[in-house]
């Protein structure tokens, strides 16, 4: 299967077990075309067991259909494997986010703690993860415009799509934060930097989105008692500017 070229890989894993719980399990997001590779870093902290076959289901209800697993062979006590799931996107393009529930499933063969030597037979055994949230930031690489309003007037308005949303934030250094992260964008200008005490604000951000889609995105935020935002985005093409707009409100 022809995955074509890594688009970008998510900064941290996620934890998707406690601490101390008898497996651990943590999770990078690898982002294609038309893919998400799920990688799953897998330590068996048992020593009386061996898990064999370790895979990692995945199920979500937003048409994200999982094509393929590759298993991890062999988690002996202590010793880390990888196991991916392989999941295609759906075929609306405004479908990019979604929650996946996960089991982590194995069979266990029994063994001798001293030695390590495992069973002959073994049974099948899942193990129930946290969830993973897939979100608008995974499809956006981070871009740095060193002048702003040039590759503003550079994309042009024939894809721009305005919106505008009260926000939960409490301040506007708050809700810059939470739009970055949101959006998985890169300040420009430093717009990023609040001076304390404004109550109005201009923020600037750019990316590619999965695709190639040069995205700019223009926001500006008034505090009263929450923040009102109004978000221009920029693109070139209209559906990411769309997915944009509405991935804030």
């Amino acid at each position: 299967m022809g995955l074509g070229p890594l688009f970008k890989s998510s900064n941290l894993p996620s934890e998707l077990t406690e601490s101390e719980t008898e497996y651990m399990v943590r999770c990078i997001k690898h982002t294609f075309k038309d893919y998400l590779v799920f990688q799953f870093d897998c330590t068996n902290t048992l020593n009386d067991q061996q898990l064999e076959n370790v895979t990692v289901q995945m199920e979500s209800s937003e048409g994200f259909e999982v094509t393929c697993y590759v298993p991890a062979p062999c988690l002996k006590y202590n010793q880390p494997g990888t196991t991916y799931t392989c999941v295609q996107l759906p075929d609306d393009p405004t479908a990019v986010t979604s929650t996946f529930s996960n089991t982590l499933k194995f069979t266990v063969k029994d063994c001798d703690p001293n030695t390590g030597e495992a069973d002959e037979e073994g049974y099948e055994d899942e193990y129930v993860l946290e969830d993973i949230d897939v979100t608008v930031a995974d499809h956006m690489q981070k871009v740095l415009k060193p002048n702003f309003l040039a590759s503003w007037e550079e994309v042009g308005d024939e894809n721009e799509v305005e919106e505008t949303y009260a926000l939960g934030s409490k301040s506007i250094s708050d809700a810059v934060k939470d739009i970055i992260g949101f959006l998985g964008m890169q300040p420009c200008e430093r717009s990023d930097k609040i001076p304390e005490g404004k109550t109005s604000h201009s923020l600037y951000l750019a990316g590619v989105f999965r695709g190639g889609h040069d995205t700019l995105v223009r926001s500006k935020l008034i505090l009263q008692d929450t923040v009102t935002m109004q978000i221009t985005v920029r693109s070139s093409d209209l559906t990411v500017s769309e997915i944009i707009s509405a991935a804030v409100g």
